[in-house]
Parts: C-alpha cells; sequence; structure tokens
C-alpha cells in the first residue's frame, strides 16, 4: 500500500485558498481575523471560512484553523464562543500553540482536532509524549531538526497514531520558531500575539564583520531532499507564506505538487 503525503498549503485571504486547491493542495491553513498569528495577512471572515470549507471538501482537501497564539484570561469567553462555531462548521482542525486551548478543546469541544502548532517547538521525544496524552492528533516537528532527527520522532509519533508535519518551503524564523522577542523589544509587537514585524528582516547599521542584514535568513527550501523525507515517514509537507497573495502560493504549490 502506497502511503500518502499531505501537501500542505497557506490560505492568507480567500483568493489564495482557491489558488492552493486549484494547484493541488491537500490541506489548506487559514487564519480569522483573531486569535492566529498573522495578524498582517489578510485573513477570512467566518463566511469566508465555511466557503472555504465548502469548496475545499468538494475537491477533497482539508482545511486547518490557526488559532495559534497564546490566549488572555479576559479572551476565554471570546475563544469559546467562536470554538462553538467552528464545533459544526465541517472544520477538518485547528493549530495550537496555548495549553490552555488544549485543554479547553479536549474536554468541552473533543470533535475538533488538534493540531501542536510549530510555536510549540517540537524536538524530543518527551514532549511528542505530552502531546499525545493532552490530546494534539499531529504535531508540526520543529524547524531546528535534521533528517534524521525528524525520522526518529515521526517514528514515535506514528506509535501513538499522531500524524507529523515539517515545514518544507518558506521564510525561516532567526529564533526557535515562534519564541522570538526582538519584535516586542523593538517596536512593542509581540510575535505569540500574532503581531510579528519581523524586525529580523530589516537593514542594519553594517558593522566590520557584519553585512546590512544580519538576522535575515535565506528562505527554506527542502523541494531536492523529498526522497529523504518520504523515507523518514513525515506525513505532511507545509509551506509557508499566510503573508503571499495566491500567484505566490499557487505557483509553489503547483512546482511542490509536480515533484
Amino acid at each position: 500500500m502506497t502511503r500518502k503525503i499531505e501537501l500542505l498549503a497557506p490560505g492568507g485571504d480567500m483568493e489564495a485558498v482557491k489558488a492552493a486547491i486549484v494547484a493541488g493542495a491537500n490541506a489548506v491553513y487559514c487564519g480569522l481575523d483573531g486569535f492566529n498569528a498573522r495578524n498582517r495577512a489578510s485573513n477570512l471572515s467566518m463566511a469566508e471560512l465555511l466557503d472555504a470549507i465548502r469548496i475545499a471538501h468538494e475537491y477533497n482537501c482539508e482545511i486547518f484553523l490557526t488559532l495559534n497564539i497564546v490566549i488572555l484570561e479576559y479572551e476565554i469567553p471570546a475563544l469559546i464562543k467562536l470554538l462553538n462555531q467552528l464545533a459544526n462548521s465541517g472544520l477538518d482542525g485547528i493549530i495550537v500553540q496555548d495549553l490552555g486551548v488544549f485543554n479547553i478543546v479536549n474536554k468541552y469541544f473533543p470533535i475538533l482536532k488538534i493540531h501542536a502548532s510549530t510555536q510549540m517547538t517540537s524536538h524530543n521525544e518527551g514532549q511528542i509524549l505530552f502531546l499525545n496524552k493532552i490530546g494534539a492528533t499531529r504535531v508540526n516537528l520543529s524547524r531546528e531538526l535534521n533528517l534524521k532527527e525528524i525520522k526518529v520522532l515521526s517514528e514515535l509519533a506514528h506509535q501513538h497514531d499522531m500524524l507529523t508535519e515539517v515545514f518544507v518551503h518558506g521564510a525561516l524564523c532567526v529564533a526557535f520558531s515562534g519564541q522570538c522577542y526582538s519584535s516586542s523589544v523593538s517596536v512593542g509587537n509581540s510575535g505569540n500575539r500574532g503581531r510579528c514585524s519581523q524586525a529580523c528582516r530589516d537593514e542594519y547599521e553594517v558593522t566590520a564583520t557584519g553585512s546590512k542584514y544580519p538576522l535575515n535568513l535565506k528562505d527554506n527550501s527542502a523541494y531536492f531532499f523529498l526522497p529523504q523525507l518520504v523515507d523518514a515517514k513525515v506525513d505532511s509537507l507545509k509551506i509557508e507564506g499566510r503573508i503571499k497573495d495566491a500567484h505566490y502560493v499557487y505557483t509553489v504549490v503547483e512546482s511542490w505538487r509536480a515533484q
């Protein structure tokens, strides 16, 4: 039996969602106006999300929703109201980093599948076992891992009926994924609250040993490592880019689908 590997694409707005589906994505992750880590993306309204779910399911594609910021206590009532809507929407999964959200969903909304976000920087066996215990059905493995480490953690995840996904294309955070405070310190915008101003992309004064962009990493591309990722038994290949437009999404997804 041939094992299927999911191609997971970004959907920053409705046009990007549609572009991903047409280009051959198996799943698309997108965000609403609140509770997601990409406030600078256009994002979807609830009506658009429901429309995206309907369209995607017609093409055997799944929709995952990013609820991947840390949640403050006063926001809990609004979050629960949203989860009530999502529970009956046909949504295929929610992407979460806040352990309080794990607790609420497990207790009151077990119909919703929880994916452990990249912001949880899952990089060792103990984390996989813990995430399994608190109800994660999938874990995004830390971007800092090598192929051997990905293979070991994927094998452990599969033993506990969990799926694994890895980022294979797009921008990389200079810090451990999602744990950067440079934006908070420089301009008061927290990356863990969806407002990262990408200080790592800024131009800085050149020193004797540096360049103008010392924190700006090259974009990630594992395009030619697909055979090794297949061998590592990864379940999902995730493309970064919820701030990117529909043309970019279509081009990248189509290229990966061909590969």
